[in-house]
């Protein structure tokens, strides 16, 4: 529709008037493409600092080394059937940290072999200035295994003088790698390896004289207890997943049992009340976990009795 026509046809302005509206709408057509020119390359200019402010940023956030849970295949780094301290000796000299720091943890397991501990002690002791804390950590626990110093207190010391620990201490958010490893007359073993859902070791508690262990662990989901006599070859059910079934028998709730084992509970205030019995309260989830009682649980290892009083 032609804008002069319709100013006439409405009857509210001149020709003149007219024609210096025609004469502004051009001039303000004229100044706008400016201004959006302008601001075109305002923006341009801000994306590219944006974007350059941006991989600064995770230049930065990406320093730290993180691995949020190590699978088997993982800790080979090339695949292999037998342990080979020759490939973990090459992997030192990796520009990849996530290498260097698993290279630096299975060297423990030279433990038994005098001339590769030796051997690993030289190599692995650099590392403890490394800047990347992780790996120094990683270097110092080593060490302290390798040299026999024992000093970390990672190490649990049991009562007929075996040792027990775990490689890769607090490696995610999570906790630690789900192997115990002991020492046992100058003799390293790979004492137990849990299986899934049991992914990661988050603390160890000795008992008041050190004859049994509560192992606690998780998932990405759930948390999990267990009581090992180390010296006897022994060990309990997991303690939470068991309180779930006799709490849930105890109020006439049915409790199914998942196929991954996930128990979508939590455990905290875990104590030794006397040498074989051990406490903790837990957070019981039923109905696909959308109820839940939160419980005190006793366990007493030796008569296998479990005792659950609800908390107020």
């Amino acid at each position: 529709m032609n804008k002069k026509w319709l100013y006439k046809e409405i009857g509210m302005i001149d020709d003149d008037l007219i024609e210096s509206v025609a004469y502004i709408e051009k001039t303000q057509k004229n100044n706008l493409k400016k201004w959006i020119g302008l601001v075109a390359c305002i923006c341009i200019f801000i994306s590219l600092s944006s974007t350059v402010y941006a991989v600064e940023y995770l230049k930065n956030q990406s320093t730290e080394l993180y691995i949020r849970y190590l699978s088997p295949e993982n800790m080979e780094l090339t695949p292999g059937i037998e342990y080979d301290a020759d490939k973990f000796f090459d992997a030192l000299k990796s520009d990849k940290e996530e290498y260097v720091y698993i290279a630096i943890n299975r060297l423990v397991e030279c433990f038994n072999d005098e001339v590769l501990r030796e051997k690993a002690i030289k190599k692995i002791t650099p590392f403890i200035k490394s800047e990347q804390e992780k790996i120094a950590q990683a270097a110092m626990f080593a060490v302290d295994i390798l040299s026999q110093s024992y000093q970390s207190e990672n190490i649990y010391k049991l009562s007929d003088g075996s040792l027990i620990f775990m490689l890769f201490n607090n490696y995610s958010d999570y906790g630690s790698h789900n192997v115990l490893w002991r020492i046992k007359d100058n003799v390293l073993e790979q004492y137990i390896a849990f299986p899934e859902p049991f992914m990661y070791i988050t603390d160890i508690i000795p008992s008041p004289d050190h004859s049994l262990l509560a192992v606690k662990m998780a998932s990405n989901k759930s948390e999990f207890i267990v009581i090992i006599d180390i010296i006897n070859g022994k060990i309990s059910p997991e303690l939470v997943g068991t309180a779930r079934g006799v709490y849930g028998a105890q109020k006439g709730v049915n409790v199914p049992m998942r196929i991954d084992n996930e128990n979508y509970c939590s455990i905290n205030s875990v104590e030794w009340i006397t040498n074989d019995r051990l406490s903790f309260n837990s957070m019981l989830t039923y109905n696909n976990a959308e109820t839940a009682e939160n419980v005190t649980v006793d366990y007493e290892f030796t008569n296998k009795s479990i005792a659950i009083q609800i908390n107020n």
